[in-house]
């Protein structure tokens, strides 16, 4: 049945199926999620930061025993990593006014998590260090500590640097 004729037989209908395109519109969490990977060759590679939204209802938790947080159900980027990398970091600034959360999955189905990198321009910034990280995807999920800090805009930056610093490195949005 199309869903024309389902909302002219039942017009309470109409009410679910705006309710629904709008969830399917926003998403679960706040995730614009990446539609393509983004490609990382391997050492020596250069990133443009990428932007998006922090924060969802999957509890940190069900990503991995040190995450914190409120995360979406996917992940919203992908870095597809061409060749290994001896030092891999992956730096999230959100800026002054929210507290956002980080969970890397890496190709074999580890999960590094940070909440608070320790970053001196803003230490809420949190910073996931892979070593020695083997080619493949790592699906990266920027969390909120807390409900209020979903949907914090926030950039994203990639880097190979052992010192590099979110609000160094990364612009805030």
């Amino acid at each position: 049945m199309t869903m024309m004729k389902l909302l002219a037989r039942r017009p309470q209908n109409l009410l679910l199926a705006t309710a629904t395109s709008a969830l399917l519109a926003v998403g679960c969490g706040g995730s614009e999620a990446s539609s393509e990977p983004i490609a990382i060759a391997g050492p020596g590679f250069t990133f443009a930061p990428v932007t998006g939204r922090a924060g969802g209802v999957q509890p940190g938790a069900s990503l991995g025993a040190d995450c914190i947080g409120n995360y979406p159900t996917s992940p919203q980027h992908t870095l597809q990593v061409g060749a290994a990398i001896p030092r891999l970091r992956i730096l999230v600034n959100a800026g002054s006014s929210a507290d956002t959360t980080l969970a890397v999955r890496t190709p074999d189905g580890h999960t590094v998590c940070n909440d608070d990198s320790g970053d001196p321009g803003n230490s809420l910034n949190p910073v996931a260090v892979i070593e020695n990280a083997a080619p493949g995807a790592y699906q990266v999920f920027v969390g909120g500590y807390e409900v209020g800090d979903a949907a914090s805009a926030y950039r994203l930056g990639v880097t190979e640097s052992a010192d590099a610093m979110p609000s160094a490195a990364v612009p805030a949005p």
